[in-house]
């Protein structure tokens, strides 16, 4: 039995339903998070409700409740119902159930869920790294926001899987902005890890900004500067982050090696800093 969060109770997942006039499902009306936690402790939680706060507010959609605090012990109870140490959270809030209609309700009370899911770490993949292909980036200009309207980023992923690759780095007036489901880094010529600045292009990964954090704390020069696809095939080397593949190396992008081929020494650096933090925020 798996038990989902749903509008102030617990329920089995199985049976939870909500209303076909949820304005989530009929306009993509709302936004989203996926957390992470270990040994029963939601890891980065501060800066994943920094983030949904700002998406929230950025659509105007009213919070489902007061304050984050009674957030947090929602999520530790659903963690402790499904008797689960390690995993991932899927949180959702719409704007709420109505009838159809572009306009915003006068009266209406959001509607959230949140439901358990369990991903193992590849631990090939971060050893040996992944392959990623170029696209054009499709997406509206307010990336900015965790939108649960992710038709161009499913594209994308979908069409990177079908043709052999882990990921779609995506362009806008060639440059790369992030992947379909992560953000994209390089190390360029001079050692410096560089990635795409924090606006509305990109969705501010909070995991992007922890190795940003950490890189910074471990003397690497960082650089919130967009690269070009020609930088890209002349960097030292490539990584992308997201909340659940973490750190992973990129060895090739559209068949092409990055530099040798194989994950560098900077990348490797990162990963093992970002899995010491996580070992510090789940330390019983």
């Amino acid at each position: 039995m798996s038990i989902c969060f749903i509008n102030g109770s617990f329920e089995d997942k199985s049976s939870a339903s909500i209303s076909i006039q949820d304005r989530g499902f009929n306009f993509s009306d709302g936004v989203y998070e996926v957390m992470s936690f270990q040994k029963n402790k939601i890891i980065n939680f501060d800066k994943h409700i920094k983030r949904l706060d700002r998406s929230l507010n950025s659509l105007r959609i009213i919070k489902p409740m007061r304050n984050f605090k009674s957030l947090e012990l929602i999520i530790k109870k659903l963690i402790k119902l499904n008797h689960l140490r390690d995993g991932f959270l899927y949180l959702q809030i719409t704007r709420g159930s109505s009838s159809r209609n572009h306009l915003f309700p006068s009266l209406i009370n959001p509607n959230i869920v949140i439901f358990t899911f369990s991903i193992k770490l590849d631990v090939k993949m971060i050893k040996n790294g992944v392959n990623v292909m170029l696209s054009d980036d499709l997406r509206w200009k307010r990336c900015d926001i965790k939108s649960i309207s992710l038709l161009p980023n499913v594209l994308e992923k979908q069409n990177a899987h079908e043709n052999g690759m882990y990921e779609s780095w995506q362009k806008r007036d060639n440059l790369i902005t992030e992947g379909s489901t992560s953000n994209a880094f390089i190390v360029n010529s001079k050692n410096e890890i560089q990635t795409h600045p924090a606006n509305n292009y990109i969705l501010g990964g909070v995991t992007r900004d922890t190795v940003i954090d950490l890189a910074k704390n471990s003397k690497f020069i960082v650089k919130e500067k967009a690269f070009t696809k020609s930088e890209l095939f002349k960097c030292r080397e490539a990584f992308l982050t997201s909340t659940t593949a973490r750190i992973l190396p990129v060895i090739s992008v559209d068949n092409k090696k990055i530099f040798n081929g194989k994950p560098g020494e900077i990348t490797k650096t990162l990963i093992t800093k970002y899995n010491e933090l996580i070992k510090s925020q789940s330390h019983e």
